[in-house]
């Protein structure tokens, strides 16, 4: 027993003995080459370094460290190690935590082995430079807790993730002080913060992975400033970005200048709500979109101070609050819109003024108007509306135009129309050409197709038009009848019309009553009928095959023209002149208008010129025609 006790204590002592040798050894100068010479037995040219220091208990400190990699050495200033309490593991060294300081990957990232077979609980680099595929960081620190490597990720592990740099270089955009927290995971990561500058502005935000694509959480971006110039760039980066980015939680756009595909926004604010990047506008469930700007300017034309709500569901998007000052004016609206229809509650336009004098005047109009299969608008008002078209003749402007609508539905079936609900127009002052009105008003209703004007009642400056009508919107054939009475009516306001081989003159007195169906030109040559009389006076006409052209006044008391079933008559009809003998004449079936004809026969003295208003001819029988055998 003493024997056993005896050994016992000899062999702590020798054990003793050994552990005090390596202490001294560890703290003269022989313990870094010694562990230089244990570390090539171990991993032969994987690991080199020129001077090793020890911290009690277990913090080691490598100096000039070089690592072996696949592609070339990497290199570090300074790599510190605490080594776990356990030092082994399944046959892999533990490793608490590792520190790799001070390095430059211009040529690209390393890959070592070495890291994949040590069990490290927490790495972490500090000051790295590098470039790879395209990308440059600078003044790189990241921390990653429990870090897994895999065959998918040689250089970035798996693992609790603290990132920041002092920039990211990506396709010459610099990403500047580059804050990131995240856990990375196969699938499913998250990113509990994350934020960066780029040219002048803020990004900051959270995220969220499913499966492989990502979701933006609490996302802020302020003063963002996209000029057209940048737009190239910001769609190579938005390209980028949706590869990965699929959906909006949540984000903020707050004091930005952004000019994206010909529209312009200054100091814009949107909030953006469960947004699915992956689908159509129209394709999204339960979606939201706020937005409010100092100005907004499309094809040259300017938004003040636009704003609006928008809430997204499947083929269905309700429009919320939207209000804007538009040329001069105000526009106030809210209602909800699918693919093909819009269906607004109120629509209030105010002060509008559109001036149109040059041809980019009207070019910012759509060339084609979205082909609505239903518009409603259940409180329509226009209030003080002024439009003047000086581009294209006949030039015509509306002044104080004003107009209340009541649960009107302008179009149903892709067919525009006055389908139901009664709309009241009115105008201080009109024109289109020469004529011109003041005071103008129509009244109009119709219930279920059936239209009627109730009253059109036209001012002109020397008489008025008056008139009432009903169409049957419901019925293929389109039945239609219209009564109307005009004195004073211009006649060169025709030649807006239709173009005439001599200039008329002359103020016009017209009785018209006419019934027929509009459902394609078919049914109305088949269909007009109807008795249209007339009168002119103080009517002058220009003939321009007189040398000098002559300016010859007449009268006409009676014009009756007559349709029956689309065939129209008007029988000789003298005009009164002095000095020549005229008259007009017309036939026409309007199935086939080409072989008809509508002529102003003018003789005077021995010549006789015939005017064929139809197809705008004059023939000319001279007096030596007639001298002739």
């Amino acid at each position: 027993m003493k024997k056993l006790f005896a050994l016992g204590i000899g062999a702590i002592g020798v054990l003793l003995a050994t552990t005090l040798i390596v202490f001294a050894i560890m703290h003269t100068r022989y313990f870094t080459p010694s562990v230089q010479w244990l570390t090539q037995q171990l991993w032969p040219d994987q690991l080199t370094f020129s001077q090793l220091e020890y911290h009690y208990p277990n913090h080691f400190t490598l100096h000039e460290v070089t690592l072996k990699t696949e592609s070339q050495p990497a290199n570090f200033e300074q790599v510190d190690i605490w080594f776990n309490k356990t030092l082994l593991n399944d046959n892999k060294l533990v490793i608490d935590s590792l520190l790799l300081d001070g390095a430059n990957f211009a040529q690209g990232l390393p890959s070592t082995p070495l890291l994949q077979h040590i069990q490290i609980n927490q790495i972490a680099v500090h000051n790295i430079d590098f470039s790879q595929n395209g990308l440059i960081a600078r003044g790189v620190n990241l921390q990653i807790k429990n870090p897994v490597w895999s065959q998918s990720t040689p250089y970035l592990p798996f693992g609790q993730i603290q990132l920041s740099a002092d920039q990211f270089y990506w396709r010459g955009e610099a990403f500047n002080q580059v804050l990131v927290d995240a856990d990375y995971k196969p699938k499913n990561s998250t990113v509990y913060g994350t934020s960066f500058k780029w040219r002048g502005s803020d990004f900051s935000g959270q995220g969220e992975q499913f499966d492989t694509q990502w979701s933006l959480v609490n996302t802020t971006i302020s003063h963002l400033n996209l000029t057209p110039d940048l737009e190239p760039i910001s769609q190579q980066i938005w390209e980028a970005v949706s590869n990965y980015v699929t959906h909006i939680n949540s984000l903020d756009i707050l004091n930005s200048q952004i000019s994206w595909a010909g529209i312009e926004m200054e100091n814009l604010a949107a909030s953006i709500e469960n947004l699915d990047l992956t689908h159509s506008i129209w394709q999204q469930s339960g979606g939201y979109l706020s937005l409010n700007a100092d100005s907004i300017t499309w094809r040259e034309q300017q938004l003040i101070e636009p704003s609006f709500k928008l809430d997204l569901s499947q083929n269905s998007i309700s429009v919320s609050d939207f209000a804007s000052e538009v040329l001069q004016g105000d526009i106030q609206l809210s209602g909800t819109m699918t693919p093909d229809s819009v269906h607004l509650k109120r629509l209030n336009i105010q002060g509008v003024k559109w001036f149109a004098e040059t041809q980019n005047d009207i070019a910012w109009l759509p060339k084609q108007w979205p082909q609505l299969a239903d518009l409603t608008i259940d409180h329509l008002e226009l209030n003080n509306i002024q439009f003047i078209q000086l581009v294209n003749k006949p030039f015509w402007q509306f002044s104080g135009l004003t107009a209340e609508g009541k649960q009107t539905r302008l179009i149903r079936n892709h067919q525009w129309g006055l389908w139901n609900g009664e709309l009241t127009i009115s105008a201080n002052s009109a024109s289109i050409g020469e004529l011109i009105s003041t005071q103008g008003v129509i009244e109009m209703h119709s219930t279920d197709g059936q239209w009627q004007l109730e009253r059109a009642f036209i001012p002109l400056e020397k008489g008025y038009i008056d008139a009432t009508a009903n169409w049957d919107f419901t019925q293929p054939s389109s039945p239609w009848s219209l009564t109307a009475h005009a004195d004073g009516l211009p006649v060169p306001f025709i030649n807006y019309f239709y173009s005439l081989p001599i200039e008329l003159d002359g103020i016009t007195e017209v009785d018209f009553h006419a019934t027929g169906m509009a459902g394609d030109y078919s049914m109305l040559a088949h269909s007009l009928s109807g008795e249209l009389n007339a009168s002119v006076r103080e009517g002058t006409m220009a003939l321009e095959e007189h040398h000098p052209t002559t300016v010859q006044p007449f009268e006409v008391d009676h014009i009756k023209v007559t349709a029956d079933r689309g065939r129209l008559n008007l029988n000789p009809t003298p005009i009164k002149s002095h000095g020549l003998q005229a008259n007009l004449v017309a036939k026409l079936d309007l199935v086939d208008p080409k072989s008809g004809r509508f002529d102003l026969n003018i003789t005077q003295g021995c010549e006789h010129i015939r005017y064929d208003l139809l197809n705008n001819q004059i023939t000319d029988q001279s007096c030596e025609e007639d001298k002739q055998p």
